[in-house]
């Protein structure tokens, strides 16, 4: 549906009607001479237009015809006015802006179209019937249709579908009425010159005039009556216009003596129906004449509304309710229609290649599958077998190993230190001097690894500066001093006021320490600045 959408010639058209949940449809043919012809005609259950047109496609596969929608009474509005005074072609536009006050929903964005009342000598100015269909309401019906690739040669409605049959029994230059009974309703219409007068809805249901003979009788008054009410006020209206008769449409179960009952409350001449005088009805023949027994209201108007393209009413105009605008019932561009043709064509290679991948990850994960149930079974195998004497020998020598290889590099950094000796670090603390700073031991630990210096300073906040001279020495490059201590010697061993001893206790980078030297110079700081306040609290 997204790459063609059927053409079709104007030869076959199928119509259909959804009231309550039955849905009617009827195709028929024209052909060069002769009657059009009804190919067949088909009843089904559904709810909504979508589910109506998939019934039908599934149950008569549509290709190739025209295909025309009949509108119930409760999706579109029917409303009489007078001609606007505009020029023909504004009318739709003048209607949209008259009839905004009369209707319940948007008129700005309905689905508007016009017929003409031929008009009566009674009157100074002509009436048009004007019919509104809801934009929601249209929007369901073209979506539905669009879904199954098809698209809408007309939407119309039971009072012109009814009106082309009513315009084949005119006689001569007369006028000529139509009554159809049906479900809910009844309706009366009146026809001149193939051109639709009146349409009226006769309150009246199926199940009244279809019962017994009491509830049939009273059924049949009341419709008459209104039927004469109609008839009085279209010869008021159109005095000069004659009305020859009047045709009845009795619906199947009402009787043999329906017709005759109403003909007796009725002035007017009434004939019953005879659709084999404007239809072929051979294909529907069987062991019973078709619709012999009568024809519902649906049956006749999805006939009525295939009867648009009957060579008597091609100079009649017909109703279309459909927006021009609308993009769904347009064919696409060619060049469209190629982009969506080569991106469905990749969407289908990109889904056959996931596809794939898809079965080749399965295959890969069946057997990583497999290979990890071999492992655990293996491992299962070698934790149920008691370890080899030779295995655990293997290890203990291993690990003898380690031991001694961890000897021998403590044995190596001791004979590195000695052979290195202490000179170094003494000639780097004479060479270091600092003012009011003097260096009073010096404790070098072990192998060396841990180095303590002590000393005395006036000014604790000179040792920050001492300690970054010391680092330019290589004997005293990679040290971090992790710990401070500091303590006031005032008035001790015959030491002044404000000499302060410090202790400061280190580690080589290489052996692990993880204090850095700009923390350790922050860490002096703050524990010179503490002994400075000391000694001048004091």
């Amino acid at each position: 549906m997204f790459f063609r959408r059927q053409s079709h010639d104007g030869s076959h058209w199928v119509t259909l009607i959804q009231e309550g949940s039955t849905v009617h449809a009827a195709q028929v043919a024209y052909t060069a001479e002769g009657r059009p012809r009804v190919d067949w005609m088909w009843q089904g259950a559904a709810e909504g237009v979508d589910s109506a047109l998939r019934a039908l496609q599934a149950a008569k596969r549509l290709k190739g015809c025209s295909l025309v929608g009949v509108l119930n009474r409760a999706h579109y509005r029917m409303l009489a006015t007078d001609t606007p005074d505009v020029a023909r072609e504004d009318w739709r536009d003048a209607m949209r802006w008259h009839l905004k006050e009369q209707v319940d929903f948007p008129v700005e964005d309905a689905v508007l179209d016009v017929l003409e009342v031929p008009q009566s000598s009674s009157r100074s100015s002509s009436a048009v019937m004007t019919f509104l269909l809801p934009r929601a309401d249209y929007s369901t019906v073209e979506l539905a249709a669009d879904d199954l690739g098809l698209s809408w040669a007309a939407l119309d409605v039971p009072e012109t579908a009814l009106r082309n049959v009513c315009a084949l029994a005119e006689d001569g230059e007369k006028a000529h009425a139509l009554m159809v009974f049906g479900e809910n309703h009844g309706m009366l219409v009146i026809t001149f010159k193939g051109e639709l007068l009146m349409a009226r809805h006769i309150e009246v249901t199926l199940a009244s005039v279809t019962g017994d003979e009491e509830v049939r009788g009273a059924a049949l008054s009341r419709a008459s009556l209104e039927i004469l009410r109609t008839v009085d006020t279209f010869e008021r209206m159109h005095s000069q216009i004659q009305l020859s008769g009047m045709t009845v449409a009795m619906p199947p179960g009402c009787g043999v003596g329906a017709l005759e009952m109403l003909s007796e409350l009725i002035y007017v001449p009434l004939q019953p129906l005879g659709l084999s005088a404007w239809f072929d009805l051979e294909l529907l023949a069987g062991d019973v004449m078709p619709f012999s027994d009568g024809i519902t209201f649906s049956e006749l108007c999805v006939l009525g509304a295939a009867l648009r393209a009957h060579p008597a009413l091609s100079e009649r105009p017909q109703l279309q309710l459909l927006d021009p605008n609308s993009v769904l019932g347009q064919s696409p561009p060619w060049g469209a229609l190629l982009g969506v043709r080569m991106a469905a064509g990749v969407l289908g290679l990109g889904l056959v290649a996931g596809l794939g991948l898809r079965a080749a990850a399965g295959t890969l994960n069946m057997r990583a599958a497999a290979v990890e149930q071999e492992i655990n079974v293996l491992r299962m195998a070698a934790a149920a077998n008691p370890p080899s004497p030779v295995v655990k020998e293997l290890e203990n020598l291993r690990q003898k190993e380690a031991q001694q290889n961890q000897v021998q590099e403590a044995l190596q950094g001791s004979l590195i230190l000695a052979s290195q000796g202490y000179s170094d670090y003494l000639m780097a603390l004479g060479r270091q001097t600092y003012p009011g700073v003097w260096i009073t031991g010096l404790n070098v630990l072990g192998d060396g690894g841990d180095i303590v210096l002590t000393g005395r300073t006036i000014n604790s906040s000179t040792l920050p500066g001492y300690l970054q001279k010391l680092g330019s020495e290589e004997r005293f490059k990679g040290r971090r001093f992790a710990q401070l201590e500091m303590k006031s010697l005032n008035g001790t061993g015959g030491m002044g006021d404000g000499v302060v001893q410090f202790t400061l206790k280190g580690l080589r980078k290489d052996l692990g320490d993880t204090t850095t030297r700009e923390a350790a110079l922050r860490a002096v700081r703050r524990a010179a600045e503490d002994a400075n306040k000391e000694v001048r609290e004091k």
